[in-house]
């Protein structure tokens, strides 16, 4: 019944917020009665394709005289933070595309006040929601690998070959370049897996862009003792889409994840894990979702992000942990301006 469906507002019509008012508008359990956009070009055609819902020009005025269940952030990462602190407010739950914010200081505000309450919460790290990732995450928690030795991480896309023109191409309201933006999906998946951040040291390049880097190179030593390294960039050729790439090491094998195959060694049979080779595509781990809008991993956060507010629960990936990996990125450019200095996360 229409009626018992979540009503979710949506801030920012871009090409996120598009894609994220598409999916919980198809949601069988979800329904988007209205969206925000300080600009109102989208008001018109919007009406056309679906007059039900409503067109804002801030998030007061949407949740002054609309019911709202949950909202879906996808303003300019510097917008991300008084929208937050809104929902806050006014005790609606609330998922945000990454990253969190500018930086981890502007964010400070906004955690001590989920401190205070118990408000279903969610960062859009969607790299969580690959099926080969997540696979890979069974796998370290198994212990089948061993004691892990290292790990390389890289991330890479051909976005930007000249100066870029928009907000994301301004530090003052994206926070940073390349690190910031893609960099920040390794990041907070090596968290996932390895736990806290001990030290980093860092290198970025900028080519094309001014104030924002365009390459980043940054090597970390976990809270466990894992070691390791990232490798960023969003000026490589011939990557049309974003490509993640793991390699982990192990004492009993090896771990190759991208986001469309798993590829697994063992020197000897861990639990459900074979000796020798196993290798797994998309397909093979593709669980099924009830609509695919430009992948399924954005089907699978939107889910999650629905069950917690029926739950009444936390989400994951949490503000808090997007918090996490703001602080990591804080400290990577730190090092980048210090001529790679080491930097402790505290």
């Amino acid at each position: 019944m229409e009626q018992n469906k979540l009503q979710i507002g949506i801030i920012g019509l871009g090409r996120m917020g598009l894609l994220h008012t598409a999916l919980f508008n198809t949601l069988p359990e979800s329904s988007v009665v209205a969206v925000v956009d300080p600009a109102m070009f989208p008001a018109k055609p919007l009406n056309m394709l679906n007059p039900k819902i409503k067109v804002y020009k801030s998030i007061e005025k949407m949740l002054d005289k609309e019911r709202i269940d949950g909202v879906v952030i996808a303003s300019p990462v510097g917008y991300h933070i008084e929208n937050a602190m809104e929902c806050v407010r006014n005790n609606i739950p609330f998922m945000m595309e990454k990253p969190l914010a500018v930086n981890s200081k502007q964010a400070e505000s906004l955690i001590a006040e989920l401190d205070k309450k118990s408000l279903p919460n969610m960062i859009g790290y969607m790299a969580r929601n690959i099926d080969s990732f997540r696979e890979g995450k069974k796998i370290i928690e198994s212990q089948a690998l061993g004691r892990i030795l290292n790990v390389k991480g890289t991330v890479y896309v051909s976005q930007l070959f000249k100066q870029g023109k928009g907000w994301r191409y301004d530090p003052k309201i994206s926070g940073g370049g390349v690190l910031e933006s893609q960099g920040s999906h390794l990041l907070d998946m090596l968290h996932w897996y390895f736990g806290p951040v001990k030290k980093i040291n860092a290198d970025t390049l900028s080519v094309y862009s001014k104030g924002i880097e365009d390459f980043a190179h940054v090597v970390m030593e976990f809270e466990n003792g894992v070691k390791g390294w990232i490798d960023a960039s969003w000026s490589v050729r011939f990557k049309r889409k974003m490509e993640l790439r793991l390699e982990i090491l192990g004492e009993n094998g090896s771990l190759v994840i991208t986001d469309d195959t798993l590829d697994l060694f063992l020197d000897n049979a861990k639990g459900d894990y074979k000796e020798g080779k196993t290798f797994l595509s998309a397909n093979d781990l593709f669980t099924g979702v009830f609509i695919d809008i430009a992948g399924a991993k954005f089907t699978y956060q939107a889910q999650e992000f629905v069950n917690a507010l029926r739950e009444k629960r936390q989400a994951s990936p949490s503000i808090r942990d997007g918090y996490y990996v703001q602080k990591i990125v804080d400290a990577c450019y730190q090092s980048a301006s210090e001529n790679g200095a080491p930097i402790m996360i505290h």
